[in-house]
Formats: C-alpha cells, sequence, structure tokens
C-alpha cells in the first residue's frame, strides 16, 4: 500500500544534497524503530518560535499563550541541540513563524547545521519583499494552511476575512519565484465538521493551483471540545478522501492514514501504539521538550530541553489516556504506519 508521499521526497533530498551518511543513519533508526529497539535520537523535531499569531482560529488557543518571542541565540541553541541528538529534519512552527522577527536568520543557521527545514505557516504573513528570501534559505519544503475549497469557509474557521484569497496569491508568488521543484510547497487543510465536505474539492484545487502536495489533518481539540461526526457524516467523509486520493497523486497522505480520519472525528479511540519521542522530538517557545506536536499543544509542562540529555520525553500514563487515545497526528502517526508500529485503521466507519 502506498506510504505517505514526503517520506520519499525528504530521503531524495538528502541523495540530492549529498547528505548519504545522514540518510543511512536515519534508514537504520527508522530500522530499528519498526523492531522496537532504542534508536538514541529523534528521526525529525518540530521547534515552535513563537505563540503568536494574527489569526484566531476557532480551533485554536495558542495565540493566548504568547508571552514574547525567544531570542535568536536562544534558537540557534535549540537548534544546534536537536542537531547533535541526530534530527535529521526540522519542522519550524508557531503559532506564525514568520511573526518571528528574526526568523530568517535563524533559516540561515539550520542550512549551516546541513538540517532539513520545513516551515508550516499560514500564509498571510508572507509579503511579496518575503518570499525571495524565504525561497534563498534552502527549504526543504512549506506547508501552507488552507482549511476549505471555498473562500467562505475558509475565512470563517480562521476569522480573517480575505485571508484565502491572499493565500491564493500568496502561493502563487512562490510557485511562480521558485527555481526547479525545491522548496516542495504544499496546502494542508484541517478537517472539521464545518469543513469535512470539502475533502474533495480542496485536491481539486490545489491541483488547479499547481502546489506539489495537498494534506489533510482532522481537529484535534486544543481549544474547544466538538461534536463527533454523524455515522452518515463519517461514511461520506471517508469516501471523499479515499476519492480525493485520485485528484492526481497530489495528496500526500498515505491512504492508511486517510482511512483513520473519518472513524477519528466520528469519536472512535485512537490506538496508543506512537513512536513519539524516540521518533520525533517537540519544542515549545519556552524552552520545554515534549513527545509530540499534541503534548505539545495540549500540556503547558515537558522536560526542559537543557536538562533532556540522551532521555527520550515519553507520554505519562494520564496523557496516555486523555491524549494519546484521541490523537490523529498526522507527522507521527503516518511514520508510525509506514513503519508498522501501528497497525492500518479500517477504511469505513461503522
Amino acid at each position: 500500500m502506498r506510504r505517505r508521499r514526503s517520506h520519499g521526497f525528504a530521503a531524495r533530498a538528502l541523495l540530492r544534497r549529498g547528505r548519504v551518511g545522514r540518510l543511512l543513519s536515519a534508514s537504520s533508526r527508522a530500522l530499528r524503530l519498526r523492531l522496537r529497539l532504542p534508536v538514541g535520537g529523534p528521526l525529525f523535531a518540530t521547534l515552535a518560535v513563537t505563540w503568536r499569531c494574527n489569526y484566531r482560529c476557532t480551533f485554536c488557543d495558542l495565540p493566548d499563550r504568547a508571552r514574547g518571542d525567544p531570542p535568536l541565540q536562544t534558537l540557534i541553541a535549540r537548534l544546534e541541540l536537536l542537531a547533535r541528538r541526530g534530527a535529521v529534519a526540522i519542522g519550524i512552527t508557531g503559532g506564525e513563524p514568520l511573526l518571528h522577527p528574526q526568523l530568517f536568520e535563524l533559516l540561515e543557521e539550520a542550512r549551516r547545521l546541513r538540517l532539513l527545514v520545513h516551515v508550516n505557516t499560514n500564509g498571510s504573513r508572507l509579503t511579496r519583499a518575503q518570499v525571495g528570501p524565504l525561497l534563498a534559505a534552502d527549504l526543504h519544503s512549506i506547508n501552507v494552511s488552507l482549511d476549505g475549497a471555498q473562500p467562505e469557509t475558509h475565512d470563517a474557521l480562521r476569522r480573517v476575512a480575505g485571508s484565502f484569497e491572499q493565500i491564493e496569491a500568496t502561493v502563487g508568488e512562490l510557485l511562480s519565484r521558485r527555481r526547479g521543484a525545491t522548496p516542495r510547497i504544499g496546502l494542508v487543510m484541517a478537517v472539521t465538521p464545518g469543513n469535512f465536505r470539502e475533502v474533495a474539492p480542496f485536491a481539486r484545487l490545489a491541483r488547479e493551483w499547481g502546489v506539489d502536495a495537498a494534506g489533510y489533518l482532522p481537529h484535534h481539540e486544543f481549544a474547544q471540545s466538538r461534536e463527533p461526526l454523524l455515522p452518515a457524516d463519517a461514511q461520506a467523509l471517508a469516501r471523499d478522501l479515499e476519492s480525493a486520493l485520485d485528484e492526481e497523486s497530489v495528496v500526500d497522505n498515505s491512504p492508511a492514514y486517510l482511512a483513520g480520519i473519518a472513524p477519528f472525528l466520528a469519536g472512535a479511540a485512537t490506538a496508543t501504539s506512537c513512536s513519539a519521542g524516540a521518533s520525533h522530538l517537540a519544542v515549545d517557545p519556552d524552552g520545554r521538550a515534549f513527545p509530540c506536536v499534541p503534548l505539545m499543544t495540549l500540556r503547558r509542562s515537558g522536560v526542559a530541553l537543557a536538562e533532556l540529555g540522551d532521555r527520550a520525553p515519553r507520554p505519562a500514563p494520564a496523557d496516555v489516556e486523555e491524549v494519546c487515545r484521541r490523537c490523529w497526528w498526522n507527522c507521527h502517526r503516518e511514520l508510525d504506519l509506514s513503519l508498522r508500529v501501528l497497525e492500518e485503521p479500517a477504511c469505513a466507519t461503522a
């Protein structure tokens, strides 16, 4: 069965950049993860550089945590520590990372450390003047959040009128000014009870805009609880996600991951078998380390990154019951499916 396309893209990127040693190290540790053996450091890391954001999305409360951005030297030290721990790739996120005043200097340091760097952005803060420096930063990939195929759907969820049109212009600018196929530019849709009927049109829109990938991620209960999808709606969503795979291969997600989205939004508990902590490490703007992005976003306490040492942070028993059983986060769940750490979910919802 087809796995997540971005995994293969990352491997090819390492080869193109002559980083064969890192590719071999990542492959060896991935095999150890599959065999449930210690790996000695995360394959991937997420670094949140700010909690600030210019959006007030209906499903997110991260901007309420903002107390000032960490200085550049602090962020560089965190990057260096993650590189020493063996991270092959770093995802830069927030909040909205482009609000950090020294983001481009940080990206330059990531290039010096020979890391594959991915940036998540809402696309609204990327001015025409910033597109050139961002494309010059030797990024591996950029994901732009777009939560619907219709402007009114996206704008209502993001609470910013006109944001859909601005994102369309930003993505067009990125595509027209990049040279070759790097960085890989994708759109990511957070699937919610308010937009789930647009998942198939979203894939068609991504193809029409000319981006390299379209991805899906179900809404998690970060800021507010949600009513589960009704069985009939969940079945319709499952069919639409399956049909989205036919959109000329623009969808990045694996079929197995897509099959788990509808049951998740319908309220089904998810399996707790997970490599987070060993395969991933997430660091918040205060320098606290968590096994994964969901725990970083839902929990306020973690291990201080400077005190982590060689330990891999693991979810506490309460986290397993309260968070892990309601998690279908694309980063580590896709990897777990690829490595067969996690069994593939059924394709339909009862």
